[in-house]
């Protein structure tokens, strides 16, 4: 009876890779039987598979020399190869863009909490013993005779089945608090509950300091990778009920504005895929914005600091503060007649800011002015591509000598472009001259 139910799952286990990547691995677990060698898929692909989920992110495990094999991989299939020694793993790129991780299977220890681990080569029990979660201590072994079998160790399958979340052992969260993060993001995305002494170890975990010990860069990436989740309301709001924003800074706070503006994040990305699917926005920043969107320069400049943020990212999370709410303003006032008042309210914004520009709008719950911004958005969208036939070359040769006038005259010959003013380019030399001709006559006055 459970050699059958070992063939059906199996079965089930392949039969769910697409046909292109169960070839591939076939073709490296032989590779591996040639080598002598133990050859695993394990953690979220697996896991993801028993819950009949799309995951094609190739993790490999090999019992032996992780990083000598993958090189043997890379030179088969002329992959490019990128080597981390320091923790026994290699990350393939494969010509067709698939990508693939193999490592060395290893034990790991913790000098200190919230401090990167020391590896050593271990068993691939051990290796499955340091994972987070119990869901994501499950492998499939690849070698030709063994093909699709599943190692659960630690019963993993068990808890999908019961729909849990559960750490492996008490000092999980202690030996390395991003655990707390992926907790709430498994949870959220699965729409499991946490084990009840998970609950419990992760509350103390979150009620002292050991997230501030996190560099800069691991807290962003688990930041991040929440905020990339299909849906991460919940998951920012499991962080407010935590107090865990406060590792962001002391003074963010989940409040009942911040909690709307979050809430409404959602909404404004859908309006703005369905009008604009050419934009890609990165929705992590934008849910980043909406959570510091209460929070005063100051704040959200330490945040930025803490979670070292890319010069690109800091400026846009920046703009999400009083300039905002200025044009949301403007913008949802009728009086703000002309296309071009529009147009310079938001042409120094990023995709991402004017998002939260709706996002805001969205959290009023005011129809009317959400529908006048909503029009004034996709217009907006449109006269940015709108450019003038004159140069800067064109007002020299018009005897205009270089200088700050070049940028006010040609904004001038834009805006009249946008308002409908003028069509032509004999329009818009006409215009500039009258422009040239007051600027002149300025000069001389002064």
């Amino acid at each position: 009876m459970c050699a059958m139910r070992n063939q059906s799952l199996r079965a089930h286990l392949t039969q769910r890779l697409p046909k292109k990547i169960l070839r591939l691995l076939r073709q490296v677990g032989a590779l591996a039987d040639k080598q002598g060698v133990a050859l695993y898929l394990v953690g979220g692909v697996v896991r993801d598979l028993l819950l009949k989920r799309e995951n094609w992110d190739l993790d490999l495990t090999v019992e032996g020399d992780g990083i000598a094999f993958a090189r043997l991989v890379a030179d088969r299939y002329r992959a490019g190869l990128a080597v981390f020694e320091r923790f026994a793993t290699a990350r393939l790129a494969f010509p067709d863009g698939l990508k693939m991780d193999i490592a060395t299977t290893r034990r790991e220890s913790y000098a200190q909490p919230a401090l990167l681990p020391t590896v050593q080569p271990a068993s691939i029990e051990e290796d499955l013993s340091r994972r987070d979660f119990t869901i994501n201590a499950v492998a499939m072994q690849l070698n030709s005779l063994q093909f699709g079998r599943l190692l659960d160790p630690y019963g993993g399958q068990r808890d999908l089945g019961a729909r849990m979340i559960r750490v492996l052992h008490a000092g999980s969260f202690q030996d390395d608090p991003t655990r707390i993060f992926r907790a709430i993001r498994f949870e959220q995305r699965f729409g499991f509950r946490l084990e009840r002494a998970t609950v419990r170890l992760l509350a103390q975990a979150a009620a002292t300091n050991l997230i501030q010990q996190l560099s800069g860069p691991r807290l962003k990436n688990e930041i991040l990778l929440l905020c990339a989740e299909h849906d991460p309301v919940r998951a920012i709001a499991r962080l407010g009920q935590l107090k865990l924003l406060r590792f962001l800074h002391r003074r963010l706070c989940y409040t009942k504005n911040v909690k709307r503006m979050v809430a409404a994040v959602p909404k404004a990305l859908v309006w703005w895929a369905r009008r604009f699917p050419d934009s890609a926005i990165d929705r992590p920043i934008v849910y980043l914005m909406a959570l510091s969107s209460e929070s005063g320069p100051a704040v959200v400049a330490t945040m930025i600091r803490r979670l070292a943020l890319s010069r690109e990212q800091a400026k846009r999370v920046n703009t999400g503060g009083r300039r905002v709410d200025y044009a949301l303003k403007r913008l949802t006032d009728k009086g703000t007649a002309r296309p071009s008042q529009a147009y310079r309210l938001l042409a120094d914004f990023s995709d991402e800011v004017l998002v939260l520009l709706l996002a805001k709008q969205v959290s009023k719950q005011q129809r009317v002015g959400l529908n006048l911004l909503k029009r004034r958005l996709v217009a907006y969208m449109k006269n940015r591509t709108i450019k003038t036939a004159l140069t800067g070359r064109d007002l020299q040769a018009m005897g205009l000598e270089p200088g700050p006038e070049y940028k006010t005259i040609l904004e001038k010959l834009l805006d009249a472009r946008i308002d409908g003013i003028i069509t032509t380019e004999a329009d818009e030399r006409a215009l500039a001259y009258r422009l040239l001709k007051k600027s002149i006559l300025v000069d001389r006055i002064s």
